[in-house]
């Protein structure tokens, strides 16, 4: 197991994607990039994802065990 692999990321592209999906029409520089990036971070709780995954994984495998 490579425990440096990422599992889960955010690109530029994403951002432009989300802005042309919701007509927003800024200037994406580089402040703006940081600004967004910052602000992400502040707003997904990564810890409460990766509970809530561990969880779902785990109720899955006593589901198929129990199935099986």
């Amino acid at each position: 197991m490579n425990e440096n692999r990422i599992i889960y990321s955010l690109s530029v592209e994403d951002i432009l994607d989300v802005m042309e999906e919701n007509n927003v029409r800024i200037n994406l520089s580089e402040e703006a990039i940081t600004f967004i990036q910052d602000k992400v971070g502040d707003i997904i709780d990564w810890r409460s994802a990766i509970e809530f995954a561990l969880f779902e994984y785990e109720n899955k495998n006593k589901r198929e065990f129990s199935d099986g």
